[in-house]
């Protein structure tokens, strides 16, 4: 077997020369080559389609992924230009709110201060105090209208308490022409009264004459009274009490 198969490949040497020797060989030996190099470029434009192919629908994924990203960010602006219009809209509703809110404070403001001038002057210096930072509150500019509304309904709310409550503070009034220390109740807005701290001496303020009248010795009792009471001194019980509205004045 060995002898054969050295044989062999020591013939193959005189093939080739008998081949070279041929004009025909060579012709065939030369389409041979010819054919195995168009092999390999065919081989080679197929891997090219192949390659364009795969890189074709790579970009076609790419756009389709594109697309779907455009819609996306289309759909965002949009929203984004209803809901700005939205806040455009509101924003112009707050300001016309706001124009027409200020003169209503400014009003109500006014309002306020009639009120107090013209009311009982119960608490008078605690009340002009409150009205003049309420003043100062509404003319800044660096404080909110919601916030401005809130201290002017605070100082309404305050104003409306005085009514309903029965309220005893000491005060220096001037009283029959001599400044006296005097213990003051309010009954509401019914009755506003005067008493020295000896309790021998009591007045009445008149919402007719705007002025304090002397009372006489028979509501010093009952003042007094009014005045432990309102200090939580005595259980509450009904007090028999001069007014200071005209119906008072008449039965006088």
């Amino acid at each position: 077997m060995k002898k054969h198969l050295i044989a062999a490949l020591i013939a193959l040497p005189a093939i080739g020369s008998a081949y070279a020797a041929n004009p025909v060989a060579e012709h065939i030996l030369a389409d041979l080559a010819s054919g195995e190099a168009s092999q390999k470029k065919v081989a080679q434009a197929a891997d090219a389609v192949v390659t364009a192919r795969q890189e074709l629908q790579a970009t076609e994924r790419q756009l389709k992924d594109q697309l779907a990203y455009n819609h996306y960010m289309q759909t965002m602006v949009t929203d984004q230009e209803q809901e700005l219009s939205t806040l455009q809209r509101q924003l112009s509703a707050v300001e016309e709110t706001r124009q027409g809110l200020v003169p209503l404070l400014l009003q109500m403001q006014d309002d306020l201060e009639a009120w107090v001038t013209n009311d009982l002057p119960l608490r008078k210096e605690e009340r002009e105090a409150r009205l003049a930072h309420l003043k100062q509150t509404l003319a800044r500019s660096d404080v909110s209208e919601s916030e401005k509304f809130r201290v002017l309904l605070q100082a309404y709310q305050i104003e409306a308490e005085y009514g309903n409550r029965l309220d005893v503070w000491q005060q220096r009034l001037t009283l029959e022409g001599q400044e006296r220390l005097v213990d003051v109740v309010a009954l509401g807005r019914i009755a506003l009264l005067a008493m020295t701290t000896d309790g021998h001496q009591a007045w009445r303020w008149s919402t007719q004459t705007k002025a304090w009248l002397p009372l006489d010795a028979q509501w010093f009792a009952a003042i007094r009274q009014a005045i432990e009471l309102a200090n939580e001194k005595q259980t509450p019980t009904l007090l028999r009490l001069p007014m200071s509205t005209a119906r008072q004045e008449m039965t006088q």
